[in-house]
């Protein structure tokens, strides 16, 4: 017996240059593309329902100027000119050609590291990223069938990124030591956890900082893909007596919802305001509806409730949610899956050691597919309605 699984995966509709850190020129080429009213209604109801960003915001006859504090004292970041007119014009085909898929995390020798492991009493290990892997594989043999060009991040265990935990020891020990988590410690145990929290910061900026970088710079300026999925396994935490947690659910992310603390970082507003002159959301939410709806009939799983103070805006019956995914993950991916399993209902832990086996096999007394080909299929259903042939 394992852990509660989760199936994830995110999803952008497109692949634009990536927005560079305090760089508001990237914004230029969107001046006169968005009127007053679209931008207003965009802003209140996709990106920043809370008004938060508005504190941030001036607007004069014909543009928005955003300012990054609410006090306005200093020059604006970026003066927006707004169009005269509506546009009408559809800017994002809906419609696919070009298709990377982008499976999680990194594996092999890096997996305890990245957390992306575990095992139970002596059931074989389980490393998410071989997981990943095997549904890319799956997946693309699908997407090809139905026409697709289809490229992927990784097909192996290797960082994508050429850095390792060592060369962010400085920046991780001055992040550290800006911290005050460890002042009320005795000396030599404030020495201890000093040396251990410099360790892990430098380890996370390595395999999720610097990893995440590096494949959304490969998916941007080599493959540039109309689509991107990125695909997960997830785990939820133990409980206290490494129980496992019967809860299986189903939800979906869109981009958007950024939160009143999230805004003051000006670096978020940036990303804020690119999402939302890029005028994608209706397209993404298209891509998220049609393969949640594949997802939900294949897998019957409920919907996941976060409740009212989740951050997250419902969107219908399918199980939608706005989130700032650019927060936690690499720019551009706008979409976000996830279907939790346990694993003693799983034909991963069946007879077949890899879970590879096509058809059904019994699974306590019901037919089921292999979780990995039921995930790959489903995706695949979602999308070939969607692909450009």
């Amino acid at each position: 017996m394992g852990r509660t699984r989760l199936l994830a995966l995110f999803v952008a509709t497109l692949c634009s240059t990536e927005v560079l850190a305090g760089d508001w020129s990237t914004l230029e080429p969107y001046q006169q593309t968005i009127s007053h009213t679209e931008f207003e209604t965009l802003l209140t109801n996709v990106y920043c329902p809370s008004g938060a960003l508005t504190n941030y915001l001036t607007f004069a006859t014909g543009s928005v100027s955003v300012f990054s504090t609410i006090n306005k004292t200093n020059p604006p970041l970026f003066v927006l000119r707004f169009s005269s007119s509506v546009s009408s014009t559809n800017l994002h085909p809906l419609s696919f050609k070009r298709i990377a898929l982008d499976p999680g995390h990194i594996g092999g020798a890096w997996a305890r590291m990245e957390e992306r492991f575990f095992e139970r009493g002596k059931d074989r290990p389980v490393q998410e990223a071989e997981l990943n892997v095997m549904v890319a594989r799956l997946l693309k043999t699908r997407l090809e069938a139905a026409g697709a060009q289809v490229f992927l991040t990784k097909d192996n265990f290797k960082p994508v990124t050429d850095r390792r935990p060592e060369d962010f020891q400085a920046q991780a020990e001055q992040e550290i030591k800006a911290s005050t988590r460890f002042d009320a410690f005795p000396p030599l145990e404030r020495e201890a956890a000093f040396a251990d929290a410099v360790r892990k910061r430098a380890e996370v900026l390595f395999y999720r900082s610097s990893e995440i970088a590096a494949r959304a710079k490969l998916l941007n300026e080599n493959i540039k893909p109309d689509l991107t999925i990125c695909l997960h396994v997830n785990a939820v935490e133990w409980d206290e007596c490494n129980d496992l947690v019967d809860d299986n659910r189903l939800v979906v992310f869109v981009h958007g919802n950024y939160l009143p603390a999230e805004v003051k970082d000006d670096d978020q507003k940036l990303r804020l305001m690119e999402k939302l002159l890029e005028r994608s959301h209706r397209q993404e939410l298209a891509v998220a509806e049609a393969v949640a709806t594949a997802l939900a009939k294949a897998t019957k799983l409920p919907p996941v409730d976060y409740g009212p103070n989740s951050g997250s805006i419902h969107l219908g019956e399918i199980v939608c949610f706005r989130r700032n995914l650019a927060g936690q993950s690499a720019r551009g991916r706008p979409g976000y899956f996830s279907r939790a399993i346990l694993p003693e209902q799983s034909p991963y832990l069946s007879a077949d050691p890899d879970g590879r086996y096509e058809g059904l096999r019994d699974v306590d007394g019901t037919p089921m597919k292999s979780i990995f080909r039921e995930y790959a299929d489903a995706v695949a259903e979602g999308l070939n309605k969607l692909i450009a042939r």
